[in-house]
């Protein structure tokens, strides 16, 4: 019984997911027509503002809405980034000290991210100079805007390194805490963190400090 229904599950992951099973998760990561709109409809769901200046980087510094991201850690480095636009959402700098960390643990080599928050009048200058760039206003604007986004640079990764990168992503974007793309004609991952991420860090957290708990007081020989 249990081998029949081990070989169904298979079956129906080939069947729904043929991309992923086949290893091509490039192809599910792959933007479209529609991810700029998804990702701005997110921001404005939940109140996301949009950086008009650096002023407004400031600010929002201040207030605790952003945070700095260190130029250089021994998980990962900022390459490029002006010091004036180090700055992400809390919950983005979180999900970049922990997938830096998962990385460095498995390849011993640090992330290249290329790209933190930014301004208006800086998505205007990269939208006159880089085709690829997304607009500065509107529906399909930048969602680095609101400081959730990050670009971290495929430059130097083994082909494990990015696989390990595309499942990871794609994992985290089927349960709902980011949205990720893989770019090609600029090789990065552009990831929007969404906030709930700290929610799931949360709990997995207190799961493990339970499970933890559980295991000492069974090696103690204590009764729970």
């Amino acid at each position: 019984m249990f081998c029949r229904r081990l070989a169904l599950c298979i079956t129906v992951v080939f069947l729904v997911f043929p991309a992923l099973a086949s290893g091509r998760v490039d192809a599910l990561l792959r933007a479209n027509s529609s991810s700029q709109l998804i990702q701005n409809q997110y921001a404005d769901r939940i109140g996301l503002s949009r950086m008009r200046n650096v002023s407004m980087i400031e600010r929002f510094c201040r207030k605790g809405y952003l945070v700095r991201v260190p130029s250089s850690t021994r998980y990962y480095y900022l390459h490029q980034i002006s010091p004036k636009y180090q700055y992400v959402r809390p919950w983005t700098k979180l999900f970049l000290d922990r997938l830096s960390r998962q990385h460095y643990a498995k390849f011993g080599r640090r992330l290249r991210v290329t790209s933190l928050v930014r301004t208006v009048a800086l998505q205007e200058s990269l939208d006159k100079t880089n085709g690829n760039a997304a607009a500065a206003h509107g529906e399909l604007s930048s969602s680095h805007l609101t400081g959730a986004t990050i670009d971290i640079s495929k430059h130097g990764m083994t082909a494990e390194e990015v696989e390990w990168m595309r499942r990871i992503i794609y994992s985290l974007r089927e349960q709902g805490y980011l949205y990720g793309i893989e770019e090609f004609e600029q090789p990065v991952f552009h990831v929007m963190v969404y906030r709930r991420y700290a929610d799931f860090v949360k709990r997995n957290s207190q799961g493990r400090s339970r499970e933890s708990r559980v295991m000492r007081r069974e090696k103690q020989g204590v009764r729970h």
